[in-house]
C-alpha cells in the first residue's frame, strides 16, 4: 500500500503503462502515465491561476478521467478538493462556496478565480459536504492520511489486491465515491467510472470490464436485480452495501441469490466505512454492520457509537459546529451495540420517537413494514401530538396497498403496541439523498 504524499506519481513510476481508469461516460480509458500527465497539467493551471498551498478548489464535475486528474492535481499542489455534484441546485452550490471559500472553481473544464478565498488548515486533501440527513450539511475536512488509513482498512476487510477492479456507481461528491478514487490509486487497482447510475448500463460495465469490487446503496442493488442482474452480480467478488441500513431479511435474500454482499457502516467524518461484513459471511451476520475494521476503534458510550482512529476527520470547515470530530475521535450520534467485534447499528439518537413516554426506533418499525409483501419501501417518523407528545407515523411506497387494518395487524403481530403506526400515508417515492439515505425531515406532512 502506498503512503507517499503524491500517490499518483508513485504508482505511475511503478506501473505507468497499466490501465488506470476506464471512463464509460466519455468512452475511453487512460493509463497511470496518462493520468499522471493530466494531473500535472491541471496543477500547472492551478498555480498559474494563483492557487496557494492550503487553499481550496471547488470542482463541479461528474465522475471520470477529468475528476480524477483534478483530485490528484489538488494533492500535488497541497490544496484541498471540494467536490460539488453537477446536479446540485444553485442555492446549495452557493451555500457550499460561501462556507468553504475556495480560491478556484472548476466547472465543465473551465477554471474560474473566486473573490475572497480562505486558506484552510495545512494538510487537508479534500472537503466533503455531508448529505444533511439530520441537519444542515457540514463541510468535513479529510487528509491524505485519513484516506490511506481508510483504504488500508478496506483492503484488510475485503481481501484481494492488484488483480481487483472497481466500478464506481456512487457519486464522487460524497465520501463513499471519493474513497474509491483513493483506493484505486493507493492499491494500484484499475477503476471504471460512470457519469450517473443506471441499472442496465451498470450491469453491462460489470460484465465487459471484469469488475470484481462494487460499492452501492441498497436501492442500486435492488434496481440491478430488478433488471435481471443476479447472474452478473454473482460474479463480483465483493459488493459493499452502505449509505443506510439493509434489513436482515433482505441481506439473507441477496446472499441466497449467490451475491457476495458486504453490508458496512461508516460516515463522512470517518472517511467511509469503519465496519464491514467480510465476503461470504452475509448470511451469518445479516442485520449487522459487520466486523470493526482494522484501522478503527469503536466503543459504545451511553448507547452511542463512538469511532476513533487514523481515518477520523480533523474537523469541520465551520469550527463552531458540535459535536465534532476531534483528536481522532468522533461521537457519531448513531445508536448501536458491539459484541465479539461485530457492530450492530440500531438507529440515530435524534430520530427516536417518544410517544407516551415510550421510545420508538423508526428503523425497527421500517424493517417490519418493508417485510410486508405489498410494501416496496417505508419511512417512519414522529408526528407531534398534544396528548402523546408524538405519534408514530408511516409513509409507504405500496402500489397495491392493503387496507390499513391489515397493515396494523401485521405490525401488532411483530411489534409492541406503542410501536404500531397510528398515522399512515401512501406516497410515490420517499425523499432520499443522492447517496441513498432517507431524508426523514423531508417527509411530506
Amino acid at each position: 500500500m502506498l503512503t507517499v504524499s503524491d500517490p499518483l506519481r508513485e504508482v505511475a513510476r511503478r506501473h505507468g503503462p497499466r490501465r488506470a481508469l476506464a471512463d464509460r461516460g466519455a468512452g475511453y480509458w487512460v493509463s497511470w502515465f496518462d493520468l499522471d500527465g493530466l494531473a500535472h497539467a491541471w496543477a500547472r493551471r492551478f498555480e498559474a491561476a494563483g492557487l496557494q498551498p492550503g487553499e481550496r478548489v471547488a470542482v463541479v464535475e461528474p465522475a471520470g478521467v477529468r475528476f480524477a486528474a483534478l483530485l490528484h492535481a489538488c494533492l500535488r499542489t497541497g490544496s484541498a478538493l471540494v467536490p460539488i455534484s453537477p446536479r446540485a441546485p444553485l442555492p446549495e452550490v452557493a451555500r457550499i462556496l460561501a462556507d468553504c471559500r475556495p480560491r478556484l472553481l472548476v466547472r465543465r473544464g473551465q477554471v474560474e478565480a473566486l473573490a475572497g478565498p480562505a486558506a484552510g488548515p495545512p494538510g487537508d486533501a479534500c472537503v466533503i459536504y455531508t448529505s444533511g440527513t439530520t441537519s444542515a450539511a457540514k463541510g468535513v475536512r479529510l487528509t491524505l492520511a485519513n484516506h490511506v488509513a481508510s483504504a488500508e482498512g478496506c483492503r484488510a476487510g475485503l481481501g484481494g489486491g492488484e488483480s481487483d477492479r472497481w466500478l464506481l456507481l456512487l457519486s464522487p461528491h460524497h465520501v463513499g465515491g471519493l474513497a474509491i478514487f483513493m483506493r484505486s490509486v493507493l492499491g494500484n487497482q484499475p477503476l471504471v467510472t460512470m457519469a450517473a447510475f443506471d441499472a442496465e448500463p451498470a450491469l453491462a460495465a460489470i460484465a465487459q470490464e471484469h469488475v470484481t469490487l462494487l460499492s452501492v446503496v441498497p436501492t442500486m442493488l435492488i434496481q440491478m436485480l430488478a433488471a435481471g442482474g443476479a447472474e452478473t452480480l454473482s460474479g463480483v467478488r465483493a459488493i459493499l452495501v452502505g449509505g443506510g441500513p439493509a434489513p436482515a431479511a433482505q441481506v439473507r435474500e441477496w446472499a441466497a441469490l449467490g451475491l457476495n454482499v458486504c453490508p458496512s457502516y461508516g460516515l463522512t467524518e470517518t472517511c467511509s466505512q469503519v465496519a464491514t461484513v467480510p465476503p461470504g459471511r452475509a448470511g451469518e451476520l445479516a442485520g449487522t454492520a459487520g466486523m470493526v475494521a482494522s484501522h478503527a476503534t469503536i466503543s459504545i458510550e451511553a448507547g452511542e457509537i463512538v469511532v476513533a482512529g487514523p481515518s477520523v476527520s480533523p474537523g469541520y470547515v465551520n469550527t463552531d459546529l458540535s459535536p465534532r470530530p476531534e483528536a481522532g475521535r468522533f461521537p457519531t450520534g448513531d445508536l448501536g451495540s458491539l459484541a465479539g467485534g461485530v457492530l450492530t447499528v440500531t438507529g440515530r439518537r435524534d430520530d427516536a420517537i417518544i410517544s407516551g413516554g415510550e421510545n420508538v426506533r423508526p428503523e425497527e418499525v421500517e424493517e417490519v413494514l418493508r417485510a410486508h409483501p405489498a410494501v416496496v419501501d417505508a419511512a417512519v417518523a414522529g408526528i407531534p401530538d398534544p396528548t402523546w407528545g408524538e405519534l408514530v407515523g408511516a409513509w409507504l411506497v405500496a402500489p397495491r396497498a392493503p387496507p390499513v387494518a391489515e397493515l396494523e395487524a401485521w405490525c401488532r403481530a411483530r411489534l409492541a403496541p406503542f410501536k404500531v403506526p397510528r398515522r399512515w400515508r401512501l406516497v410515490q417515492t420517499l425523499p432520499r439523498s443522492r447517496g441513498g439515505k432517507l431524508l426523514r425531515r423531508q417527509l411530506p406532512d
